[in-house]
């Protein structure tokens, strides 16, 4: 692999969340079936919206500081391990599912949560396998390290 190849075939994390998002609020909408009743739960919702936003941002800052592209279809000069890549190998896709998890409950629909699950395993089986590939080639024992170090998820 030469140092322009980068995680190879890539499936957009924005058309994956946000299909799985709009699917989920149309069917809601024609069916609506609630998480829970009652203001409560979209209030609830903020937490994740907020924690996610800020794990996105951190992460985002992270990358920038080590020089590295953040898009995965772009080769990565460095392997990023510190911020929050010190206790997800994913933060970026652990701060979509936190926000997606967000929308779930603030437009509390049943359907958004589920599509969530569906999305999550899916760049689970597919996304983050290819991407692991690709930094395991890159980076080696470095790489190996660092993934019996650190968990995919949290």
């Amino acid at each position: 692999m030469s140092e322009d190849e980068a995680a190879g075939g890539f499936t957009s994390v924005a058309v994956i969340y946000l299909a799985g998002l709009v699917g989920g609020a149309a069917i809601n909408f024609v069916i609506p079936l609630l998480v829970l009743p009652g203001i409560w739960v979209r209030l609830v919702g903020l937490v994740p919206l907020v924690l996610g936003a800020c794990l996105f941002a951190w992460a985002r800052a992270t990358f920038r500081r080590q020089g590295t592209a953040l898009m995965p279809w772009k080769p990565s000069s460095e392997l990023v391990r510190d911020g929050p890549f010190g206790f997800s190998r994913n933060p970026i896709y652990l701060s979509f599912s936190l926000i997606y998890l967000a929308a779930a409950l603030i437009f509390d629909s049943v359907y958004i949560l589920v599509m969530l699950v569906v999305a999550v395993v899916l760049f689970d089986r597919t996304q983050i396998p290819r991407e692991e590939r690709y930094l395991q080639e890159r980076f080696g024992g470095e790489f190996s390290e660092y993934r019996t170090r650190v968990r995919r998820w949290i």
